[in-house]
């Protein structure tokens, strides 16, 4: 039995509160059960059960039945096949396709925030391994600092080169 998305978070609202596009999914989401609703609504006006209609798409049933519950991510060729099947012009895939592309942006969007922490994180550890004494004299000289690797516990030369982070282009958006 597959529970309704509200229970995979269900005593875990940190995962949420610290998820910045959670928001952006759960509407992806509840867009994904409305072409699931579409998808049936179509399919019932056309007079199909699920046990009729499922032949002429070429999936299961059970598929039929998960997609018009909005349960799965399904290819845009069973989308496809569904519109053609149901003679609906058009309207289904291109639901899909709107969804897709919207899923995209906040799937890169997560990236990039997700690479922006580990970055922040990485700069945050090189800037711990820095000698506390005074500045080198030239600000632009490589510093070496010997640490511990974390694994193998084996000592480590760490070269930190000022600005070498700075030359990185900004990830595209």
């Amino acid at each position: 039995m597959t529970l309704p998305r509200a229970h995979a978070f269900a005593g875990r609202p940190h995962i949420m509160a610290n998820d910045p596009g959670h928001g952006r999914s759960e509407r992806i989401w509840e867009q994904r059960q409305a072409l699931g609703r579409r998808l049936a609504a179509l399919r019932s006006r056309s007079g199909f059960s699920q046990w009729e209609f499922a032949p002429l798409t070429g999936y299961s049933r059970s598929t039929l039945s998960d997609a018009e519950l909005g349960r799965h991510r399904l290819r845009r060729e069973f989308w496809q096949r569904c519109d053609d099947a149901l003679q609906a012009d058009g309207a289904l895939i291109a639901a899909y396709d709107r969804i897709e592309a919207q899923a995209s942006v906040a799937r890169r969007t997560a990236r990039s925030q997700a690479q922006v922490a580990r970055e922040q994180q990485a700069s945050a550890r090189l800037h711990a391994l820095l000698p506390a004494s005074a500045p080198p004299a030239d600000p632009e000289a490589p510093t070496t600092v010997t640490e511990q690797c974390p694994h193998c516990r084996q000592p480590v030369t760490v070269i930190i080169v000022p600005g070498a982070h700075a030359a990185r282009p900004a990830p595209e958006q």
